[in-house]
């Protein structure tokens, strides 16, 4: 396999997991032994290059300073992707949208499973705030409300935006953005790597509100049926939720209880978030390379 950071290389990690994470009745498709020599080295090599990214951010020494200093990072995330998601919402053309929610469709990473993966092991209350974060994703036990169906009923309006325009978001994608799918899916079937996902998940969902809301707002700017800004509209609370849930009955007790495990944890925030930003900014460079950043564009 090729080094990491290529497409090549992020396109065959992502079908690796995929096929990890399969349906029952694919069982045959699972990855091999053999498979997982070439994929450990590869994911070590990027493990290694992301904590070399994060290697002079000040840690915090204890529990009690955690807090803060997670804080401090979630201010400067906001602040880091703020120009790209007010743009979304204040000047993005409806094909320059389209695509942003395309290209989230295709690194979508198959959240509801990451997120089951995440109680595994623990007991108490905070198996129970992930328990309650996976009883959302699964739309409280109704069918149609699960995320992933209303995802996919947001993503067919922005599709036929996109189709008129001769463009696949799945032929857009980069390797920046599937390394923000991948990422998680990473940390979630690695058992080692359980704080650096649980700090991972916190920062996302902790940053979600706003960038869905700036989505929304995009989207009823151009016209878009309540239908596809449903899935958008409904993250902007219930992510929230989500945020305050694993800071405090998560990520709290955890470096508490476990201070060996607040430096994995407090590394897991930061490369999510520099996976993150590198990821809007690739989005950035393809609307400008495919031309869709024509304010005058309107949705059909």
């Amino acid at each position: 396999m090729d080094s990491f950071s290529s497409l090549e290389a992020q396109r065959r990690l992502n079908d690796f997991y995929l096929r990890e994470l399969g349906r029952p009745g694919a069982y045959a498709q699972v990855p091999t032994e053999e498979d997982y020599v070439d994929v450990l080295r590869v994911e070590r090599d990027w493990n290694t290059h992301e904590e070399v990214r994060v290697a002079g951010v000040r840690l915090p020494a204890s529990a009690e300073e955690f807090r803060v200093w997670y804080n401090d990072v979630h201010r400067q995330h906001r602040l880091d992707v703020q120009p790209f998601f007010e743009y979304l919402a204040d000047r993005a053309s409806p094909a320059a949208l389209a695509l942003y929610v395309g290209l989230e469709e295709q690194v979508d990473g198959r959240f509801d499973d990451v997120i089951a993966l995440a109680q595994l092991g623990m007991v108490g209350d905070m198996k129970l705030a992930l328990a309650e974060n996976y009883w959302d994703e699964m739309g409280l036990g109704r069918l149609e409300d699960m995320h992933t169906v209303m995802f996919a009923r947001s993503t067919a309006y922005t599709r036929s935006i996109l189709e008129r325009r001769g463009i696949d978001p799945a032929e857009c994608v980069t390797a920046e953005a599937l390394r923000n799918g991948n990422l998680l899916m990473m940390y979630a079937l690695r058992r080692r790597h359980a704080p650096r996902l649980l700090g991972a998940l916190t920062i996302l969902e902790h940053t979600a509100p706003y960038r869905f809301a700036k989505t929304v707002q995009g989207l009823r700017r151009i016209g878009a049926p309540e239908e596809a800004v449903a899935y958008h509209d409904i993250h902007v609370t219930v992510d929230a939720k989500h945020g305050k849930q694993l800071i405090e009955r998560v990520l709290t007790p955890l470096v508490r209880e476990t201070p060996g495990a607040l430096q994995e944890v407090c590394i897991g925030c930061l490369i999510r978030y520099r996976v993150a930003v590198d990821y809007y900014r690739s989005i950035e460079d393809a609307i400008r390379h495919l031309g869709l950043d024509d304010t005058r564009e309107l949705a059909a």
